[in-house]
């Protein structure tokens, strides 16, 4: 009896940890300057996610992972935005949109509201002309 009440009180406080540090990760990650809420098709479904912009790579977090490493990394360089469109829910327009995108001749859809979209759209822009250029003007 004993044994199973450790074993049980181990177990919380192991799910307990665990919870705290996906917490600490969701919260981390959507605290970065130049990160935003996404979604990425992946083919047959849809993955929530974190988006973080450094300075040379779009890096993409799956939002249900403990992992600290992107899922996904897109070389600014390498990546652009085809299109554009609006999401519909129940007939009405919503304030997310997709964005066709493709990266190495890769097309892949992302997820976001237009005000994140925007800013992604602004940072592929102002890369720096020069990619061998150790600074950005």
């Amino acid at each position: 009896m004993r044994i199973a009440i450790a074993v049980g009180a181990v177990a919380v406080v192991l799910a307990l940890v665990l919870i705290a540090l996906f917490l600490w990760r969701l919260r981390s990650l959507s605290h970065r300057v130049g990160s935003f809420e996404c979604a990425k098709f992946t083919g047959n479904r849809w993955l929530a996610g974190i988006a973080s912009y450094t300075r040379d790579h779009l890096d993409w977090y799956e939002v249900v992972s403990l992992s600290l490493r992107p899922t996904t990394r897109w070389e600014r360089r390498e990546l652009d935005i085809l299109d554009r469109s609006r999401r519909e829910v129940d007939g009405r327009l919503s304030s997310v949109s997709e964005a066709r995108c493709v990266y190495r001749d890769e097309e892949f859809l992302l997820a976001a509201n237009d005000q994140s979209l925007d800013g992604l759209r602004s940072w592929l822009e102002a890369a720096p002309p020069d990619p061998n250029t150790s600074r950005i003007v």
